[in-house]
């Protein structure tokens, strides 16, 4: 999920493009493409391993801090409560993340 993924109509918040969606597969150990937008995208997208709904949580995890700085949690993190959230949300070990 990214910014440009996110349109408003009326009150509500709704998501477009799915091109990254896939089904998980329990028999395989890593993805069979790159999937996702640099820097929006789990590590695990890049091949890594196989990617599950944790690559959700990481991608949110950045777009909560885009809208909070209007910057990349590696370049800087939100302040408080939502930055501890995020620096959870975007962990690379998936198993750390919520």
């Amino acid at each position: 999920m990214k910014p440009e993924n996110i349109i408003l109509r009326g009150p509500e918040a709704v998501l477009i493009d799915f091109d990254a969606a896939r089904l998980y597969n329990p028999e395989q150990d890593t993805d069979t493409r790159i999937l996702g937008t640099t820097g929006f995208a789990a590590p695990e997208q890049y091949s890594m391993s196989q990617s599950d709904s944790r690559a959700d949580i990481y991608s949110v995890g950045v777009l909560i801090n885009v809208m909070l700085t209007g910057e990349h949690p590696s370049k800087k993190l939100a302040a408080g409560h939502l930055g501890r959230v995020v620096e959870h949300c975007t962990r690379v070990n998936p198993a750390k993340r919520y």
